[in-house]
């Protein structure tokens, strides 16, 4: 891809608002059942029918069309890309590229005010070549005819204008595509508040780790009384009568493109983070609704045969619609009496902070184990789910067992074995964390010492438990060298008066001769 259309995919990328989003008229077209309480959002209001943005987005309507609101700090969109390609000939200088959108509403209060702001994290791909590059966008959603101003919001982009907004713009890597392998890409946009402003870091993953590309800063705001962070609520529309929703979807490259899915196998994925860990959303539309970009000839159909609910993108038609709710998947929640821990989960790991975990899956039977801050597993059970049920488990109480050596050189490597689990240290102590019940354990051997209390069993019975061992240097074994040395002084004199009887004995025989 030469220089000119590069800059020209970085422009348009910034021009990808929806055109008739800031009407004033119209307003109750946007709901279900306006002027009925409640009342919930429409969101086949702009799109009905393909060329639409196709994927997965949660707009807080629920089973039978029942809204629901809710904030996070933090949004991850998940795309795991098997194949895919794209192709629309009237976009000239780039007809291979498309655009995966992360599509967010940000909101804050700043004094007496609360504003809303839509926040883009983009991937554009060129699926002919396979190149990325990622850029990011920001509009102020705050009132139909809301801006931006320099003071607004610092960062490392630009701000520029359009016709219906002003908006602030960056493009990673100074704009230029870059060439890898984007079968996993990951977008994550964070919002946190740092010396009383709110912020927002703008991330990806392409299979090398998160990258932080942007750190929005809104400047403005040195009066923040609430960080809602990301909002999603499907009973009200925003003041600029757009839809507070997150999604992530598939579009065109920019400026109110659309393009055409050529070839398509793809999975797609949302999750918020619940204050504990990244949970996939249990509502969830085939489409977007905000952006202008779209596609078509895509299939877009609910993933039930993966671990999480996600969107499984092929080659067809779909008309816009809901993919799944909160009645198609199962709801696990379970508490860890142990802190600092971590799952598996069918042998995928999940991470989580404090002592809970909440995850939506598919229906299904699991294989959980709980594994301990030292990496042993303490807790392993199989659950089985099904469709719209919410599971609560607790891992119950747990206790340290704790084997304290004595008799080791310092810095010595030992380790305990429980029930096959094997802990390591060079300190003193080494510390299981075990639920009730009754547990063998053995002691490895170490170079150079003997071990008394090498093997044996205890029994966990609702309290902690400590259990001694003691290591025992062995003997130096006996050598000739070891002999010479500790008894080289007897053997000295020894030689020595061998040395004065041979003198004696030759002085004698001269004088003899004499």
């Amino acid at each position: 891809m030469n220089k000119f259309a590069i800059v020209f995919i970085s422009i348009i990328m910034v021009l990808s608002v929806y055109g008739g989003i800031y009407m004033n008229n119209g307003t109750n077209a946007h709901l279900n059942n306006p002027g009925v309480s409640p009342a919930t959002v429409n969101p086949e209001y702009h799109y009905s029918k393909e060329p639409a943005p196709m994927g997965i987005a949660d707009y807080g309507i629920g089973p039978g069309g029942t809204s629901s609101s809710f904030n996070s700090t933090a949004f991850t969109g998940i795309v795991n890309i098997t194949d895919l390609k794209t192709y629309n000939a009237s976009i000239s200088i780039c007809p291979d590229n498309m655009g995966i959108q992360l599509n967010l509403i940000y909101s804050f209060q700043n004094g007496n005010s609360t504003y809303y702001y839509w926040v883009q994290n983009v991937a554009v791909l060129n699926t002919s070549n396979r190149q990325v590059v990622f850029v990011d966008n920001v509009w102020n959603f705050t009132s139909t005819n809301a801006e931006m101003h320099n003071s607004t919001m610092h960062g490392n982009g630009t701000l520029m204008n359009s016709s219906s907004a002003h908006l602030y713009y960056f493009a990673s890597d100074n704009g230029t595509f870059r060439s890898f392998s984007y079968s996993n890409i990951k977008l994550r946009s964070v919002s946190y508040t740092a010396s009383g402003y709110p912020h927002i870091y703008m991330e990806y993953n392409d299979g090398n780790g998160w990258k932080t590309y942007d750190t929005l800063n809104f400047t403005f705001a040195s009066s923040v009384s609430h960080n809602y962070g990301f909002i999603v609520n499907g009973q009200n529309l925003l003041p600029n009568n757009s839809y507070a929703d997150a999604g992530l979807i598939l579009g065109g490259p920019g400026n109110s493109t659309n393009t055409r899915v050529i070839q398509a196998n793809l999975t797609m994925g949302l999750e918020y983070w619940n204050g504990h860990n990244y949970q996939v959303v249990s509502n969830a539309y085939n489409h977007g609704s905000d952006t202008a970009e779209g596609v078509c000839n895509v299939s877009v159909s609910y993933n039930s045969a993966s671990m999480i609910p996600m969107a499984h993108i092929e080659t067809g038609n779909t008309t816009p619609g809901e993919l799944y709710n909160s009645s198609n998947v199962a709801v696990f929640n379970f508490k860890s009496t142990v802190k600092n821990t971590y799952i598996k989960l069918n042998g995928s790991r999940y991470n989580f902070t404090g002592q809970y975990l909440n995850l939506t899956l598919n229906p299904g039977t699991y294989n959980f184990t709980l594994f301990s801050k030292y990496g042993q597993p303490v807790y392993s059970r199989n659950y089985t789910l099904s469709a719209g049920g919410y599971y609560s488990y607790t891992s119950g109480p747990s206790y340290n067992v704790t084997f304290t050596e004595k008799g080791l050189a310092a810095g010595t490597e030992w380790g305990v074995q429980v029930n096959g689990n094997a802990l390591y240290s060079t300190g003193n102590n080494i510390t299981f964390v075990l639920y009730n019940g009754t547990y063998n354990y053995t002691i490895p051997s170490v170079a150079g010492y003997s071990i008394t209390g090498g093997s044996g069993n205890f029994t966990v019975n609702g309290a902690d438990n400590s259990i001694n061992i003691t290591f025992v240097q062995n003997p130096s074994p006996v050598t000739l060298y070891n002999y010479i040395q500790d008894y080289k002084i007897i053997i000295t004199i020894v030689i020595i008066g061998i040395v004065a009887l041979i003198a004696i004995a030759a002085i004698r025989s001269e004088h003899n001769k004499k």
